[in-house]
Parts: structure tokens; sequence; C-alpha cells
């Protein structure tokens, strides 16, 4: 088998756009959720359970500055690293998808030749590998 090399990761069809955004909301919600909560978590609910808010908000304000500061630096690398990880993804699936549609595009129009060839870790390889038998019974 010849070595194939997709060098875009982004094909721009709606499938890999459609897999693209619901991978990267079904990671970035949870986050969004998580990091809300425990803020609330560790300020709101520390400073009324101690009973006094006022002197807990002003005693825990460096550590809210700090904290602030790390969300601030940390949050857009991790929603950059889920993007990275989302767009991967995307890829392994619309990626194999696009190509059987052309090469099954060129058969019909009598052009293919050869038998459909997808990268080892790309999904939808057994469907591949029936469609090759399907055209080369």
């Amino acid at each position: 088998m010849s070595h194939i090399k997709r060098t875009r990761k982004f094909i721009g069809t709606s499938v890999q756009k459609k897999l693209l955004r619901l991978i990267f909301f079904s990671a970035v919600i949870p986050l969004a959720i998580a990091v809300v909560s425990l803020y609330y978590l560790i300020f709101n609910i520390l400073a009324w359970q101690i009973g006094m808010p006022e002197a807990v908000t002003q005693s825990l304000a460096p550590a809210i500055r700090k904290i602030n500061a790390i969300i601030l630096i940390a949050l857009p690398l991790v929603i950059l690293a889920i993007w990275v990880a989302a767009l991967e993804i995307s890829h392994r699936i619309a990626g194999p998808l696009f190509r059987l549609e052309k090469e099954l595009d060129d058969h019909i129009a009598g052009k293919g030749d050869g038998h459909i060839k997808l990268r080892p870790k790309d999904e939808l390889k057994a469907l591949a590998e029936k469609i090759n038998k399907l055209i080369f019974k």
C-alpha cells in the first residue's frame, strides 16, 4: 500500500464542520461548567460557611487575583488544545469519507482504476474494504 498523506487537516466539508463543532462543544461546555462551579464553590460557599463573607472576601482577594490570572492564561490554552484535538478527530473521520466519495465519483465516471486506499489510522477502513470488494468482484 502506498503512503497516503493528506496535507490539510481542515477539508471544509459539511460533515467535518459538524463533527468539529460536536466534538469541540462536547468538551468545552463541560469544561466551562466545571470552571464556573469550582470558582463558585471555592469563593462563595467558603465565605458563607465561615460566616463573615466580607472579611473572607477581602482576605482571599490576593488568591482570587492569582486564580483569575491562571484562568486567563490557562483557559485559552486548554480551549486551543481542545480545538486541535477536535480537528484531528474530525479529520480522521471526514478525510476518509471525502476520499471515499471522490474515489466513488471517479469510478462512476469511469476514471477509477484502483482500490480505494486509506491511511492506517483512518476510520472507515472496513467500509472502504467492502466497497473495494463490491467494485472488484
